[in-house]
């Protein structure tokens, strides 16, 4: 499995890429590198605002999941 920031600098490469099938080809080895749960399920017509729309939604996700790797600070009271 790919590391959170990994995953976001694969995000980053796939939106600088124009060209739509390489963009897409990036973001299907993208999605199949991620955990079942964080994977996407992929329509069978995609279009350039679904790979934006999808590397959105993989992005927050990825967030999500490096906050949750993150050591919890304590509180003040809690020290």
């Amino acid at each position: 499995m790919n590391s959170p920031q990994e995953v976001l600098a694969q995000i980053s490469s796939i939106r600088e890429e124009r060209n739509l099938e390489k963009r897409l080809g990036m973001l299907l080895d993208l999605n199949g590198s991620l955990p079942i749960g964080v994977r996407l399920d992929m329509p069978s017509l995609i279009t350039n605002a679904y790979v934006r729309r999808a590397l959105d939604i993989i992005e927050d996700r990825a967030n999500l999941l490096d906050s949750s790797f993150m050591p919890q600070t304590p509180k003040a009271e809690q020290i």
